[in-house]
């Protein structure tokens, strides 16, 4: 009989012959074809083994005169059952238990290693002393050469992951733009330790438990998308790990897994109200594990797994690899704040927190073609706080700042959300009213102009600030021409007394 193994694109791997009258020479073959894998690489051995282990199979099978059916059954510890990967009879091959003392029951089992072991359907007692002896020697054989291999297959794991991590490391540290690598990061993880959802949650740092984002997940085909659902034990747990960060959380190997949510079966969850089993039955989660993203002691997201098709068990190694992507992912959410606040510091006062000039024209040049894209009316405002240089002069520059703040607060608290506030600089003000005519700018301006005269500071007293108002439909609208109708609007209250609003139809009647 001649066997042989081919890779996937047809070249052939090994070969060898077969004779019936010499077992211990068909062992020797046997155990050589394990050494024949040495030069393959993991994708290379992931094609072959199961061929390999099909050809030993049978040629056990040849040992005894009848023929029994033999089989390798492998142990899956991430789903904690056994399957048979290879069998001398191929349509045996997808048999699949919970518990190997049911095949103990119909045959005979021999332990190659911690996860292998060989069935053959023949009972133990009627299996010749010669032939245990023969099976026994095989078995210590294949466990060496099993053990070599192992050993092979962990450094490929390692180099893959160290591969990945490399990766992950170079695309986090290369670009600022935090979506994507998080969504990267989340779909290399997915698939490397082939879990059915992935992602990163963003969390608020100074308030623990509220999501700022979560990004977009990795999610194996055929399953719903469940990132946006959070569950309570989430929430939870962020909560009581941020008690912990205030004592600074150290992330090593130690604390690690006394940090991490890792809930086997979220279906043995207690839950009175019903609403966790409903959840958990609708997205499908078996597993779920949690991993806290943590810079100097602040928690800023966490990493989240779903497993959803059986009960997974992650390995120390496993452990050791997401807890560097972790340690990765967190200094990319915090390099990305940090740059999302220098940039926001660029472009806001620092005294009012409002937008600064240069923001302000920028917004208003994006605001006028926004307009004129949706034919929509757009209005402005020009606000100057009155009488501030005799209150610097009078009671000093702290005062004169506290009172350009309460102007400040003044914007925030009367005009809309929508609508874009600044401090240009000194006493002068400005804010955009999108998707306002200039009738309704008026009502905003006279009410504005009411709210500051009756704030009364605790040591300069009294406010007050003078508004020029100009606004105009989408098909008139020029940036130059709005600033300066508000403008001249301005300096007509101001010419009018002070502390009142004045508008730009009117400056022309004037």
């Amino acid at each position: 009989m001649l066997i042989s193994i081919y890779f996937h694109n047809g070249n052939k791997c090994f070969m060898y012959a077969l004779n019936n009258r010499e077992p211990f020479r068909i062992l020797s073959k046997i155990i050589q074809l394990f050494s024949l894998t040495k030069n393959l690489n993991r994708d290379q051995w992931m094609v072959v083994y199961k061929d390999l282990w099909g050809v030993i199979a049978k040629d056990i099978s040849l040992l005894f005169f009848d023929s029994p059916l033999v089989q390798i059954w492998q142990i899956d510890k991430r789903r904690c059952s056994y399957n048979a990967i290879a069998s001398s009879l191929p349509s045996f091959i997808n048999s699949q238990i919970l518990d190997r003392s049911e095949l103990a029951s119909k045959g005979s089992i021999f332990d190659i290693d911690d996860i292998h072991f060989l069935y053959i359907q023949v009972p133990f007692n009627e299996i010749t002393e010669e032939k245990k002896t023969l099976l026994c020697t095989m078995v210590d054989h294949l466990k060496v050469s099993q053990e070599w291999r192992t050993s092979l297959e962990k450094g490929f794991e390692i180099q893959k992951r160290m591969d990945l991590l490399h990766k992950i490391t170079v695309s986090i540290r290369g670009t600022l733009d935090l979506p994507e690598v998080l969504a990267t990061t989340a779909f290399d993880l997915g698939e490397s330790l082939d879990v059915s959802r992935c992602f990163i949650r963003r969390y608020d740092p100074n308030n623990p438990g509220k999501v700022l984002a979560t990004e977009q997940e990795y999610t194996e085909p055929g399953l719903m998308r469940a990132s946006d659902t959070i569950f309570d034990f989430e929430t939870d747990w962020m909560k009581n790990l941020s008690k912990k960060a205030e004592e600074a959380i150290n992330q090593s190997d130690e604390s690690f897994e006394s940090n991490i949510l890792y809930i086997k079966n979220a279906e043995d969850l207690d839950d009175p109200e019903g609403w966790v089993t409903s959840m958990v039955k609708a997205i499908q989660l078996k597993t779920f594990l949690g991993i806290p993203l943590i810079y100097q002691g602040m928690i800023v997201g966490s990493l989240c797994f779903h497993q959803c098709n059986f009960e997974r068990n992650f390995d120390s190694s496993e452990f050791e690899f997401i807890r560097q992507v972790a340690d990765e992912a967190s200094v990319a959410i915090m390099h990305a704040e940090m740059y999302k606040h220098i940039q926001l510091q660029a472009k806001t006062d620092s005294l009012t927190g409002l937008h600064n000039k240069a923001s302000f024209h920028d917004l208003l040049n994006q605001e006028i073609e926004r307009s004129k894209r949706s034919q929509s009316n757009l209005s402005l405002m020009m606000i100057d706080l009155d009488y501030l240089k005799t209150a610097n002069d009078t009671y000093g520059h702290i005062i004169g700042d506290e009172l350009i703040k309460l102007m400040g607060s003044k914007l925030k608290q009367v005009l809309r959300q929508v609508d874009i506030c600044a401090r240009f600089g000194g006493d002068e003000f400005g804010a955009i009213l999108p998707d306002t005519p200039l009738e309704g700018a008026k009502q905003l301006a006279i009410r504005l102009a009411e709210e500051v005269k009756i704030t009364k500071h605790p040591i300069a007293g009294s406010m007050s600030a003078s508004i020029g108002v100009s606004g105009t439909a989408f098909n008139t609208l020029e940036k130059d021409h709005l600033v300066e109708e508000a403008d001249k609007a301005l300096y007509l209250a101001k010419r009018k007394g002070k502390g009142q609003a004045c508008f730009s139809d009117e400056e022309l009647k004037n």
